[in-house]
C-alpha cells in the first residue's frame, strides 16, 4: 500500500486524481483486510465450536458404549465364575477319552447353563471354550460360526492369552480370516478362564457381532461426512465406519491420549477427535469434513470484496463530482504562492467561500502583508535577545555569589567568632565592587586573579589547614583581556560541589599557558583550573555543555551561575572556535580548560 501510494504522488497527476485513486486504494485495502480477517475470525471460532461439539458427542458415544462393553464383560465372567461351568469343563478335561455324544450332551448341559447370557447379549454369535487339554467346546445359536475361520488364526489368539492374567484381547477379523472369504461383522474376544481362586481351567472366545459397536457409533453420521475409527487398549484397530480396506489406506495423524487436530489431506480440511474411553480403555478417533464449513466461511470473503468493488465505484463517482468545486480555490491558492515563491508580495487570493480554503486563503493574504515586515523584526529581535540574555546571565550573577559568600561568612562567624572579619569584609568588599562593573566591558587576567586571590582568602579562614592553592601563570600574560568573572564560578564550583563531601586534602591548580594552533589564526589563551575532588559524571558534563536557547537557560539558571553560564558566555561573546573543555575522574578530581582568545590590547567598551 505505501510503494501504492509512493509510486502516485511521484507522477504527474493532479491532485483530484491522486485523492480518488488514494481514497479508492486505502479503501480497497480497508475492505480487503477487513473481510480476510473476518473470514479467518469466523473460521476459528467455528473451527473451534465444532470441535467441542464433537468432543462432546464423541464422549458422550464412548461412554455409552464403554458401559455396555463392561455389560458383556460381567455377562461373560457370569460364565467363567460359574461353577457348574468350571466342573464341566474341568470334567471333560479330565476324561480326555469322552465319546462324541458324551461331549455333545455336555454341550447341551452347557447350553442349558448359560441360556440367559444368550438373552441378555445378543451380540454374542458364539462362545468357544477350551479345557486345559485343548479339548473345545462351542456354544451359541450359530455355534459353526468358529468352523469358518481359520485355524491358524484362532491358533494365535490361544498363543496370545499365554501370560495374561484374565484381561481380555480383542482381535479384529478381517477378509483374509475366514475360510471362504466370505467377509462377515464379527469381531473376536478371547480371555483365559480363571476361577475365584485364581486357578485357570481353560480359556473362552467369543465371537461378537459387529452391531455391539454400530448401535452406538451411528450416532457419529448424524453430525455430517463422518468417519469412525475404534481401537482397543493395545491400539489395534476393532471398527471403522467406512468399508472394508479403506482403513488400510488411511494414516490416521498423532494425536496423543486425547484432543483434537484439524489435518488438511485429500484436497480437504478434515477435524480428527479423539477420546478414551474410562473403563475398558478403548480408544475412539472420528473424522469429520470441514468442507461445508469452508464453503460457507468463503462466502463471507466474496461478499467483502464485492462490497469493496462497489465502494471503489462509488468512492470514484463522488470524489468526481465534488473534487471541482472543493479543489477550485486551492488551485488559485497554488497559483498565488507560486507567485509569492518569485518575489512579488503584494499577490491576494480572491477568497469565494467561507470554508477551511477561504480560512487559508485569508490567511495567506495576510502572510504576504507581513512577510516583509517580520523579516526585519526578526534581524532585529535575534540581536536584542543575544544582548538580554547577556544581560540577564550578569544580573544573575551578582545575587548568586553574594548568597554562597554570606553563607560561608555565616559559619565562619557561627563557627570561630569575629577575629578576623575586618580582613574578611574587605576581601568580600573588593569582590562585590569588582562584580558590579558591566557586563560587556573585559577586564584582564591580572584583575581577575586578584579577585579569585580574595576569595580563595575567605575560604582558607573557612578550610584552614585542609586546604592548598597553587596558581601557576607566567606574567606576560596578566595583560590578556578575559570576560569578566570568568573564573571565579569555576573555582567557586569546586567547593560548592567537588569539595562538599571531602573533610580534608582539599587542594585547587589553577594554571595558564599560551597555545599555538596550527591553521588557527592567532594565538589561544589557555587556562586550566583543576581540584582533587569528587569530580562528576559523564552526564553531568554533557549537560553543562549542552547548548540551550536563552529562554531555556534564563529558567534553567535562576536558581545559581555556575559552569554552564561560563559556557554560555564564552559562546556569547567569544563563539567558535573558542570555549571550555571539562575532564573528570570520580573520586579523583575534575579539570576545566578554558580557550580564550589571547588578545593584550582592547579597542574599547562594547556598550
Amino acid at each position: 500500500m505505501r510503494a501504492i501510494i509512493n509510486r502516485l504522488f511521484h507522477r504527474r497527476y493532479n491532485f483530484s486524481t491522486k485523492l480518488i485513486l488514494i481514497l479508492v486504494a486505502v479503501n480497497l485495502g480497508i475492505s480487503g483486510i477487513t473481510g480476510l480477517v473476518t473470514y479467518r475470525v469466523h473460521l476459528r471460532l467455528f473451527n473451534e465450536e465444532l470441535s467441542r461439539q464433537y468432543g462432546m458427542q464423541n464422549q458422550q458415544i464412548l461412554a455409552r458404549l464403554d458401559s455396555r462393553i463392561k455389560d458383556m464383560y460381567r455377562i461373560t465372567e457370569y460364565i467363567i465364575f460359574n461353577p457348574m461351568v468350571k466342573k464341566l469343563v474341568s470334567g471333560q478335561g479330565e476324561n480326555a477319552s469322552a465319546s462324541s455324544y458324551d461331549r455333545l450332551l455336555l454341550e447341551n448341559e452347557l447350553e442349558e447353563q448359560l441360556r440367559q447370557v444368550r438373552l441378555d447379549a445378543p451380540e454374542i454369535v458364539a462362545i468357544r471354550i477350551y479345557d486345559l487339554n485343548e479339548n473345545m467346546f462351542n456354544l451359541g445359536t450359530y455355534a459353526g460360526s468358529f468352523q469358518q475361520l481359520d485355524p491358524v488364526f484362532l491358533d494365535e489368539t490361544i498363543e496370545q492369552l499365554k501370560g495374561t492374567s484374565g484381561e481380555y484381547i480383542w482381535r479384529r477379523i478381517g477378509e483374509a480370516q475366514f475360510q471362504d472369504y466370505t467377509y462377515k461383522n464379527w469381531v473376536l474376544a478371547a480371555r483365559l478362564m480363571r476361577s475365584s481362586d485364581l486357578e485357570t481351567y481353560g480359556a473362552m472366545l467369543i465371537l461378537f457381532n459387529t452391531s455391539l459397536f454400530e448401535a452406538y457409533l451411528k450416532d457419529l453420521r448424524k453430525l455430517g461426512d463422518t468417519e469412525a475409527y475404534l481401537y482397543d487398549s493395545n491400539g489395534a484397530l476393532l471398527y471403522n465406519s467406512v468399508e472394508f480396506g479403506q482403513e488400510q489406506d488411511r494414516i490416521l495423524p498423532s494425536m496423543g491420549d486425547r484432543g483434537d487436530r484439524i489435518v488438511e489431506e485429500d484436497g480437504g480440511s478434515y477435524l480428527y477427535t479423539k477420546q478414551i474411553s474410562d473403563k475398558v480403555h478403548f480408544e475412539l478417533v472420528s473424522r469429520a469434513s470441514l468442507g461445508e464449513v469452508h464453503h460457507r466461511s468463503q462466502l463471507i470473503l466474496k461478499v467483502a470484496v464485492i462490497s469493496a468493488i462497489g465502494s471503489i465505484i462509488l468512492f470514484w463517482l463522488i470524489i468526481t463530482i465534488i473534487s471541482r468545486r472543493l479543489l477550485s480555490p486551492l488551485k488559485s491558492l497554488v497559483k498565488a504562492m507560486t507567485l509569492v515563491r518569485t518575489g512579488k508580495f503584494d499577490t491576494r487570493v480572491d477568497i469565494r467561500s467561507s470554508d477551511e480554503l477561504g480560512f487559508i486563503g485569508d490567511r495567506f493574504n495576510q502572510m504576504t502583508e507581513q512577510i516583509d515586515t517580520l523579516i526585519r523584526e526578526v534581524y532585529q529581535r535575534e540581536l536584542s535577545e543575544k544582548e538580554a540574555e547577556l544581560k540577564a546571565i550578569q544580573a544573575q550573577l551578582n545575587p548568586h555569589f553574594l548568597y554562597n559568600a554570606l553563607g560561608m561568612f555565616f559559619w565562619k562567624f557561627y563557627g570561630l567568632g569575629d577575629e578576623k572579619s575586618a580582613q574578611l569584609v574587605n576581601s568580600l568588599s573588593e569582590m562585590l565592587h569588582y562584580s558590579l562593573e558591566p557586563a560587556r566591558r573585559l577586564t584582564t587576567l591580572r584583575d581577575e586573579l586578584k579577585q579569585i586571590d580574595h576569595y580563595l582568602s575567605i575560604q582558607r579562614e573557612r578550610h584552614k589547614e585542609v586546604l592548598t592553592t597553587e596558581i601557576e601563570v607566567p606574567e606576560e600574560l596578566y595583560d590578556c583581556q578575559i570576560i569578566r568573572l570568568l573564573i571565579q564560578p569555576i573555582v567557586e564550583n569546586a567547593f560548592v560541589h567537588a569539595f562538599r563531601n571531602k573533610k580534608n586534602g582539599h587542594h585547587l591548580t589553577i594554571r595558564g599557558c599560551r597555545e599555538t594552533v596550527p591553521g588557527e589564526n592567532g594565538a589561544f589563551l589557555v587556562l586550566d583550573i583543576q581540584d582533587n575532588g569528587c569530580g562528576m559524571s559523564e552526564g553531568t558534563i554533557r549537560r553543562i555543555l549542552q547548548p540551550v536557547s536563552s529562554m531555556e537557560h534564563q529558567e534553567s539558571q535562576r536558581e545559581g551561575i555556575g559552569l554552564s553560564s561560563v559556557v554560555r558566555r564564552i559562546e556569547l561573546i567569544h563563539g567558535q572556535p573558542y570555549g571550555i573543555q571539562i575532564t573528570s575522574i570520580p573520586d579523583l578530581g575534575t579539570k576545566v580548560r578554558l580557550r580564550l582568545p589571547d588578545k593584550r590590547e582592547w579597542e574599547g567598551d562594547k556598550p
